[in-house]
């Protein structure tokens, strides 16, 4: 049990880490939530590892508190979150307020245990865990589940606007909090005291590792979850119209030798809307803008490498013929796209 403890107590400093870079990645509601949901679940684990510990029973003046508003607050935060992933939504709402009512009748109910004493409130707890605080913990599993429900039902009744990546990002955390709360309905009923919830946390935390590694493999992917398409009529004959008009232009035109080359130049190229340009991308190429142009930056400059009339071309002046503005740019991309760096590239050549 000393292990997990140690592991749990490692997962708080991740949480937060990972929470303060969510936070100042980008200032928004949909950062700020997910910020929040993070930095709430290390800030839970780390009153369990209190209340559950030594530490607790020396120091009990924080006994009971938070625990219960805290384990309230994560459904509200998702739910809110998938709103500024799914409906584009930007500001809170005075009817967002409804969600603080679990907690308002939590604190009439129970708020008298907590305005006790520190050492007076841990021992009435003891005494009246089956008859007060019992019926409590039941309360927070069925808040919980409710709110596993309705983000579930919420998310599907939007999966057909959805991009997959999108689509597999809110499911993702969807999941995570539904097995969270499948499990601490379980524990709640059948749990012999708080070590048996230590599972609990460690599954709680996928959501952590999951959106740290998603921002480590993809830094960029919160800013680029937005609203683009749920007003847009466009078609998916529409679509394939601009995905064909797109690969016919980048043939014929090579329009990605041009390193000022952007969504709206290549919109106003094509003569169509830059919304619907990127909506192209996104849903029916299933490739950012970048990725798509440097493909095929990275197909012009493997040719020029291998070809005799470059043998005297720098890498830097290959980088440039092939559209890139400088060669760290260049070398990342290429590096990504065939696993290995243009000066490789070039020596094999000759053999």
């Amino acid at each position: 049990m000393d292990i997990i403890r140690y592991i749990l107590f490692a997962q708080v400093f991740i949480a937060f880490f990972v929470a303060g870079g969510v936070f100042f990645k980008e200032r928004n509601l949909r950062n700020t939530t997910l910020s929040l949901l993070i930095a709430m679940v290390g800030f839970h684990i780390l009153l369990f590892l209190y209340g559950s510990g030594e530490l607790g029973m020396l120091y009990p003046q924080f006994g009971s508190w938070f625990y219960y508003e805290i384990a309230m607050l994560f459904g509200p935060l998702l739910f809110i979150h998938l709103q500024c992933i799914l409906l584009d939504k930007i500001k809170l709402q005075f009817i967002d307020a409804l969600h603080l009512i679990p907690l308002v009748i939590f604190w009439i109910g129970y708020g008298d245990v907590l305005l006790m004493e520190g050492q007076e409130r841990n021992q009435y707890v003891l005494e009246n865990f089956v008859n007060r605080t019992m019926r409590w913990n039941y309360f927070l599993a069925f808040q919980m589940g409710i709110y596993a429900i309705g983000c579930a039902v919420f998310l599907f009744s939007k999966r057909i606007k959805l991009s997959i990546e999108r689509f597999q990002y809110a499911l993702f955390l969807v999941v995570a909090y539904l097995c969270s709360t499948t499990l601490i309905s379980y524990l709640t009923h059948y749990a012999d005291g708080w070590r048996d919830f230590a599972s609990y946390y460690l599954i709680l935390t996928l959501i952590i590792f999951g959106v740290g590694y998603l921002l480590f493999k993809n830094p960029d992917f919160l800013k680029k979850i937005r609203k683009k398409y749920f007003s847009s009529n466009l078609s998916q004959k529409d679509m394939a119209r601009i995905k064909e008009k797109i690969e016919d232009t980048f043939k014929k035109n090579q329009l990605f030798l041009d390193n000022s080359l952007s969504i709206l130049s290549l919109a106003k190229h094509l003569d169509e809307k830059s919304h619907h340009v990127s909506q192209t991308f996104s849903v029916l190429i299933d490739e950012n803008f970048n990725d798509y142009v440097n493909k095929h930056r990275i197909a012009t400059a493997k040719r020029h490498l291998h070809d005799p009339k470059y043998d005297h071309y720098k890498i830097e002046a290959i980088a440039l013929e092939s559209g890139f503005n400088n060669k760290v740019t260049f070398y990342k991309a290429f590096t990504k796209f065939t696993n290995q760096t243009p000066s490789a590239f070039r020596k094999q050549k000759s053999s």
